[in-house]
């Protein structure tokens, strides 16, 4: 809507290099590194079982972001209007509706908010998740109704699945359930897709049917490594929580090194076979194969930062 576009343009005309920076630091709240920061502190250094309601939370939060945003395919804001800047173009592919950073930021926030119950915990998360929106849309990538409504999906979804994993005794039951249904959409997203995807005047089909379907394929990836980790760490592993301090910092700056390594390397390793930035037209089976790359990568991920690598602790001591 115009209103939108006037509300980025009015935030935009204050644009300097300090804003720019200053915006720039709040968006990363809503980025990969920092959620995955918040939830390995959480699970092996805080709460394990409030690092597992938490990660799975997220999880299928973003498959729905995915979802969603394939199903409304709204186009950014700098790409409506020539006259909005793209001033992160690093975080801005795929679609507008809803903002994945915004209802990141409020799932994983919003979600240790609701499971601690601290009330200077819940006024950070609200200037968290606000500063996250605003960001959004100055840097040019959302409207406000992306932010809006991402950020309401993410604090609902952290409410419902608390007061769900709070009455819930077998979750491990619930987690395959969980799992079945999202791993139900994405397929009947990438049938949908694979049948009505055609070539613009910018994108190959191929392209496009990858860049449709490459979150959500991370996601139910994700959410399977989080099913077959947290099985593995109770008959495996069974590692406890404490808290001393500097064996906690050792868990969580080797656990971030060890899963952002994997995701690298197998970023690598998968782009030399397949190059998702290259697909031409009719490469179906090519930007097929990409997909599950991506849904392996953050499978394993997942799994080695949730079963493998507590394995270390008990090895170690930490």
């Amino acid at each position: 809507m115009q209103f939108e576009l006037e509300i980025i343009k009015w935030l935009q005309s204050f644009s300097n290099q300090f804003w720019d920076f200053f915006f720039q630091m709040w968006t990363i709240f809503g980025e990969e590194l920092v959620i995955i920061a918040i939830l390995g502190f959480t699970y092996w250094c805080f709460d394990k079982k409030v690092g597992e309601a938490l990660g799975i939370t997220v999880f299928v939060s973003l498959v729905l972001n995915s979802l969603i945003k394939i199903t409304f395919r709204r186009l950014r804001p700098y790409v409506v209007d020539q006259q909005i800047t793209n001033i992160r173009p690093q975080t801005s592919g795929g679609y507008s509706f809803p903002s994945g950073h915004t209802q990141g930021a409020a799932t994983v926030f919003g979600g240790l908010a609701v499971w601690l119950k601290k009330k200077w915990l819940t006024i950070s998360v609200i200037v968290i998740v606000v500063m996250v929106a605003i960001s959004r849309m100055y840097l040019g990538v959302h409207f406000l109704t992306d932010v809006v409504v991402g950020g309401l999906l993410g604090v609902g979804l952290s409410w419902g699945f608390y007061k769900l994993l709070s009455k819930t005794d077998n979750r491990n039951k619930l987690y395959i359930w969980l799992l079945i249904g999202s791993g139900t959409l994405f397929v009947g997203a990438y049938l949908y897709y694979l049948l009505s995807v055609e070539t613009t005047v910018d994108d190959s089909d191929a392209f496009l049917l990858y860049n449709s379907l490459e979150g959500a394929a991370k996601m139910v990836g994700a959410i399977t490594g989080f099913v077959l980790g947290v099985m593995f760490e109770h008959k495996k592993v069974v590692f406890d929580n404490h808290r001393n301090l500097v064996k906690n910092l050792i868990r969580l700056i080797v656990g971030i090194v060890v899963v952002m390594a994997f995701r690298i390397v197998a970023k690598a390793v998968f782009g030399f076979i397949v190059d998702p930035e290259a697909l031409a037209d009719g490469q179906m089976f090519k930007s097929t194969l990409a997909i599950i790359f991506d849904f392996l990568r953050y499978g394993g991920m997942v799994f080695v930062g949730i079963g493998l690598y507590p394995l270390v602790f008990k090895r170690f001591n930490i």
